[in-house]
């Protein structure tokens, strides 16, 4: 339960946001709507606030967190040059400033400090003049046609609030489960299953499904799954639903169906283009046909995400094991799998 109690205390350290203000007004108004879309994992409108406001007058702690918030967003939109920029701006302002550990994830916090440290190995950079109609900036920032200006591909066209995207993602998998019974049940099988998942994301919400089958020797294998997904930060997520796995075997068919509550994280390995994930979860209300009885379960899984270009095809290996107990027959169910999986995504 431990996992639980991590997750349910992130979620109530998010900080709480104010109703979103119109992003027409002042400089702070627009970093205030620049956030609020970051929160939402809207990154590409972000981002186009951010700039926004960063051509106007802010004060210098402001400047600094709507470049943080900048460097972050680019990083999510799988833009390291506009990153970097944005990451070197803040430097050059604020040598000593820290991110905020509670919001931004280590990957975005290493990055900084790489980019904080290239910039300081570099000579003296002359002090940079200050900026008329700034006058409570001590210190000013690098003007973006210096520093930052996004390329033509880059530049919005318009700073009006994008439509609603819906991100739909299918996958192919294979994978290779294991199944042991102790000390009773049906006997110990393995063999190799064919599957799907399909999933369809709206800002911070996700709704999920799974399907698997396939022989394990002695008995056959159908496992299904539905989840509902909530992205409490851009690296962790918690989730609900239900799996149910059934086997067929010659003795009749046997079906464990199990209520679940967990938690993913996912960090970056390699650039942005290699990620990896971990997963724990905790059952809720087994219950099992034959013989009737009821328990609980638990399980985890650990995975890497392969993704060439950031495109829309993406390539996953993962292990996952999860164990079942029934109250009252002393009798345990462990299932270990290996899962090879073939993606492809399409924003709406």
């Amino acid at each position: 339960m431990k996992h639980h109690v991590l997750a349910v205390a992130l979620l109530l350290a998010l900080p709480v946001r104010a109703p979103a203000q119109d992003a027409g007004g002042g400089p702070g108004a627009v970093l205030t709507s620049a956030i609020s879309a970051y929160q939402d994992l809207d990154f590409d409108r972000a981002a186009v606030l951010l700039r926004r406001a960063l051509s106007g007058n802010l004060s210098d702690s402001a400047r600094a967190v709507a470049l943080t918030y900048l460097g972050a967003a680019e990083h999510y939109r799988s833009r390291p040059d506009s990153a970097a920029a944005a990451f070197r701006r803040l430097a050059l302002l604020a040598p000593r400033y820290e991110p905020d550990t509670l919001v931004f994830p280590p990957e975005i916090t290493r990055q900084y400090n790489e980019v904080r440290n290239s910039v300081a190995a570099q000579q003296p950079v002359a002090p940079i003049p200050q900026r008329p109609g700034n006058a409570t900036d001590s210190v000013a920032a690098p003007s973006l046609a210096a520093t930052a200006r996004p390329k033509p591909s880059e530049a919005p066209a318009s700073s009006a609030p994008k439509e609603e995207r819906i991100i739909a993602t299918a996958a192919g998998t294979v994978a290779n489960v294991r199944a042991h019974s102790e000390p009773a049940g049906l006997p110990a099988a393995s063999g190799a299953a064919l599957g799907m998942t399909l999933s369809v994301r709206v800002r911070r919400f996700e709704l999920g499904a799974r399907y698997l089958q396939g022989s394990l020797g002695t008995r056959d294998l159908v496992e299904g799954a539905a989840a509902l997904r909530f992205d409490a930060t851009p690296w962790l997520n918690v989730y609900a639903g239900q799996q149910i796995r059934r086997y067929d075997s010659p003795f009749g068919a046997e079906r464990w169906a199990t209520w679940q509550l967990g938690a993913r994280g996912d960090w970056a390995i390699s650039g942005e283009h290699v990620r990896g994930h971990a997963m724990l979860w905790q059952g809720f209300g087994l219950r099992v046909n034959v013989p009737p009885g009821s328990g609980s379960a638990r399980g985890g899984e650990v995975g890497v995400t392969v993704d060439p270009s950031r495109g829309p095809f993406s390539f996953g290996l993962s292990y996952g094991v999860d164990r079942a107990a029934v109250s009252g027959l002393t009798r345990r169910e462990t299932v270990q799998t290996l899962q090879l999986t073939a993606g492809l995504r399409h924003p709406h």
